[in-house]
C-alpha cells in the first residue's frame, strides 16, 4: 500500500523559507543601516586612501583645540596615530581637550576635513556639581 503525499506541502516549505530569507535580508539591511561605526586613527590609515566620506573616532589632544571665527581646529588621536580635523563651524560646547570625539568628513592624508562633528560620551551618568 502506498501513502499519499500531499501535493502542497513541499510548496508551502519553499514560500516559507522564501519568507524566511526576505525577512533575514531585510533585518540585516536595517541594522547596517542603524549600526554607527566610526573608526580610530590607525584603522583609517591601515586601510589606505578612502575613496568616500569616513567617520573617525578618537581623543582630542590637549593643547591642539583651536576655534576661530573662520572655523576650528583639532587633533584626534587613539595613541598611535594622530589625524588634524578641521570644521568649518563652531564646535558644539561639550567638545573638549581631552575627551572623546567623532567626525564625519573627507580625508587628505593626516588631515580630516570635517562636515559633522559627532560627540561620544561614556554610559556612566554623573549628575551636575552644584555650585554654591
Amino acid at each position: 500500500m502506498r501513502l499519499a503525499v500531499p501535493r502542497g506541502r513541499p510548496r508551502a516549505w519553499l514560500v516559507l523559507a522564501v519568507a524566511c530569507l526576505g525577512l533575514a535580508l531585510l533585518l540585516t539591511s536595517a541594522m547596517r543601516d542603524g549600526l554607527t561605526y566610526w573608526g580610530t586613527p590607525s584603522e583609517v590609515a591601515a586601510a589606505g586612501p578612502p575613496h568616500d566620506d569616513v567617520r573617525l573616532g578618537g581623543l582630542v589632544v590637549p593643547g591642539t583645540l583651536t576655534e576661530e571665527a573662520a572655523g576650528s581646529s583639532f587633533v584626534l588621536t587613539d595613541g598611535a596615530t594622530d589625524v588634524t580635523v578641521h570644521y568649518a563651524g563652531a564646535l558644539p560646547a561639550t567638545v573638549r581637550e581631552g575627551e572623546g570625539a567623532v567626525v564625519e568628513g573627507r580625508l587628505d592624508g593626516h588631515v580630516l576635513h570635517a562636515r559633522a562633528v559627532l560627540l561620544r560620551h561614556s554610559n556612566e551618568y554623573r549628575p551636575p556639581e552644584e555650585t554654591p
